[in-house]
């Protein structure tokens, strides 16, 4: 089909695996992920499987992202590797990594748009829930691969939170309006969070500024409405609806009585 695959191996859940696409432009890769979707689904249909991308289809199992890296080219030249620095990265990539951060809670409701999303972005199951960066902990929002001597070009940012049920259009177009902020406004990079965000106590977080991403659908949309920089990325048309419809699904969830709560709760009274 034309889409250039780089790596692929077996995941941590039963029957899960990982596909890695070779580096494109954001339109192009948008392009590949949808292409990429429909492929699989349906070579799997042809051997008599069902493939999917759900972020969360089994309890207790990790769930499943889609791992998004990111740098910006100049003249062939990436922008965001800086060798005299400690973490190799240039002031570009510190800033565009520093605007992703700032606005993540804004954007969830866009690279996480499911109600089902939110089974997944919880402590415990390799999936980041705090609004942090580093180059070696895999519980932080955005890891920084480290860099090897010759491969300054592969310099980027890998974005955790994102998952395959996300309209990849729309949610490239959102990380790079936060990130290209960054470096128009100059947003300072915190230091990196080197520590397992997940075995730190509320207490702990809080004393060092690290906030969560939202929890549910419904409080992403919240944040995702209060969001100036998502109507200017989004178009205040397709912002206005994109708010309603996911505000709709939410209040369709919400009401529904599940078999936990029946379970859990008809028999006591």
């Amino acid at each position: 089909m034309g889409i250039p695959v780089e790596y692929h191996h077996h995941e941590v859940g039963p029957s899960q695996h990982e596909i890695d696409i070779r580096y494109a432009g954001a339109l192009d890769m948008a392009d590949y992920m949808l292409t990429y979707r429909l492929v699989v689904k349906e070579v799997a249909k042809q051997h008599g499987f069902h493939a999917t991308f759900m972020p969360k289809p089994l309890f207790g199992e990790n769930g499943s992202g889609m791992h998004t890296h990111m740098s910006l080219f100049t003249d062939g030249h990436n922008t965001f590797f800086d060798g005299d620095d400690k973490w190799h990265l240039s002031d570009t990539a510190k800033a565009f990594i520093a605007g992703q951060l700032r606005h993540a809670r804004e954007l969830s409701a866009v690279f996480a748009q499911w109600v089902n999303s939110y089974k997944r972005l919880v402590p415990g199951y390799e999936a980041p829930v705090y609004v942090a960066w580093s180059q070696r902990n895999r519980s932080a929002l955005i890891r920084i691969p480290l860099y090897k001597p010759g491969s300054e070009q592969a310099t980027r940012a890998e974005i955790r939170c994102p998952d395959p049920a996300c309209n990849p259009y729309l949610t490239f177009a959102a990380l790079l309006h936060a990130g290209l902020e960054g470096i128009e406004k100059g947003y300072e990079l915190p230091e990196p969070m080197e520590t397992n965000l997940y075995h730190l106590t509320p207490e702990q977080r809080r004393e060092r500024g690290i906030v969560s991403l939202p929890e549910t659908l419904g409080e992403a949309t919240d944040e995702l409405s209060q969001s100036e920089l998502m109507k200017k990325a989004l178009g205040p048309h397709i912002f206005d609806r994109y708010v309603e419809l996911k505000r709709k699904e939410w209040d369709e969830y919400r009401v529904q009585l599940t078999d936990w709560e029946m379970k859990k709760y008809l028999a006591v009274l």
